[in-house]
């Protein structure tokens, strides 16, 4: 028979403990933000990288991202010790913030030092997400404090995104290059800081939460074998991925949006704002809804929302009122990133208690995917950027409506393919079965 194997006292998480470990993702949310809505534009107007070669950087530095997160998972599982995921941030903390800083303080070439310094930041990103994402499991003992977990989670994310667009509405209202250029350096400096002292905290929460029982006879193909099974995860897996590949493409745009069709890339900065403002007020209304509603229906209403938004975006581009879908794309955002989280957390808990086949692999292949995906969105965005002639040094040329409209439609269609397959109902996780004695 197999036995699972030993465990501290369990530590049930109060408040305290779940409101520390949602504090880690203020930082991390400055990180991801800024790659996410203006490193892009930082790397073609400041570094001198073409669209494509920056494009390319970026999607490399995400799949490596991605690939690592595995890595480090099968590493997590295999040491099997308790404290390993604490060990992960307090090591990858300090790289990702020396990292990030590193970017913003290169000499100004399209050289490999930028390169390297992405490089070195997400490996350090990397370690943090594999321990801080994986701790999620042990703080949502069920799907009722799954999803609240995600949603003070994803109100913590909204504050950092929050700094990132006031930082950039600043920045990019900087009119001499020096000057734009020490802001950005400023801003890395903090961000990093913030990073480190806010993942920290998260792990000193956690320090006591003992881990998920796994069985600890299971060889590595058996473990991916129950994976393989648990239909409820592998549809994450498939929801992420468009998730992360098409949604944020708007995120991204948002200062060549600002730039083509409002004449003002610091209009990027300000949206952003808006719709990180919206998220994190959006997001009591989705906790208390998830009460009642599934985490189906939660995803659904959202790319629902995020639709009409797009669609409303398409009609008032080059008006004032541009700001008002805002609102409802950054509380579509609130949903979406609330629901998938809790979607995980369920499916990764969905197997027999004591027999769960790991701890963080099936987290390090969420991750995984997620960030290749966002890599591959990088990518879609340069060419998007090419496709409509705007090199994005003088960021008016070309025809703006291409490219606007592209960035419209491309995220409506993820959106709508995601709805699609959420609405298909998934069998439940099929149980590992045991090795005979």
């Amino acid at each position: 028979m197999l036995a699972p194997s030993s465990s501290p006292a369990p530590y049930r998480p109060g408040f305290g403990t779940k409101l520390g470990y949602a504090s880690g993702n203020l930082g991390k949310s400055v990180i991801w933000a800024s790659f996410e809505s203006f490193l892009l534009f930082y790397l073609v107007t400041v570094v001198g990288m073409s669209p494509l070669m920056a494009g390319a950087a970026l999607t490399a530095a995400m799949v490596w991202d991605g690939l690592a997160d595995m890595a480090v998972a099968w590493w997590s599982d295999k040491g099997g010790r308790q404290h390993m995921l604490g060990r992960l941030i307090a090591g990858g903390a300090p790289l990702c913030a020396v990292g990030f800083a590193g970017i913003f303080w290169s000499s100004g070439k399209a050289d490999l030092l930028s390169v390297a310094a992405i490089m070195l930041c997400r490996f350090g990103y990397t370690l943090c997400d594999v321990g801080h994402n994986t701790l999620m499991v042990r703080v949502a003992t069920d799907e009722r404090s799954a999803s609240s977990v995600a949603g003070m989670r994803l109100i913590f994310s909204a504050m950092g995104a929050g700094i990132v667009g006031l930082a950039s509405a600043h920045v990019l209202d900087i009119g001499d290059p020096a000057h734009r250029r020490g802001a950005y350096a400023i801003f890395a400096m903090a961000g990093g800081g913030l990073y480190v002292v806010t993942l920290m905290t998260a792990m000193l929460a956690c320090r006591k939460l003992a881990p998920v029982a796994v069985t600890q006879a299971h060889s590595p193909r058996e473990r991916l074998t129950a994976l393989w099974h648990n239909r409820p995860f592998l549809r994450a897996l498939a929801i992420i991925a468009v998730q992360s590949c098409i949604t944020p493409i708007f995120t991204r745009s948002l200062p060549f949006f600002g730039q083509l069709a409002q004449g003002d890339a610091g209009w990027g900065g300000r949206a952003l704002i808006v719709l990180t403002v919206s998220q994190a007020l959006s997001v009591p209304a989705w906790i208390a809804w998830s009460r009642k509603a599934s985490s189906n229906a939660l995803l659904v209403s959202a790319h629902a929302c995020m639709i009409v938004a797009m669609a409303s975006l398409a009609i008032t581009q080059t008006s004032w009122m541009a700001d008002a879908p805002l609102v409802l794309l950054g509380g579509a955002q609130g949903g979406m990133n609330m629901a998938i989280w809790a979607m995980l957390t369920k499916s990764v808990r969905g197997t027999a208690e004591g027999a769960a086949s790991a701890e963080a692999l099936p987290v390090g292949i969420f991750l995984a995917v997620l960030k290749c995906a966002s890599g591959l969105g990088q990518a879609i965005f340069a060419a998007i950027i090419v496709l409509g002639e705007n090199r994005c040094m003088a960021c008016g040329g070309g025809d703006a409506h291409l490219m606007v409209n592209a960035v419209l439609a491309c995220c409506a269609m993820g959106s709508l393919s995601i709805i699609l397959m959420t609405m298909r109902k998934a069998p439940g996780p099929m149980p590992l079965q045991p090795s005979p004695a």
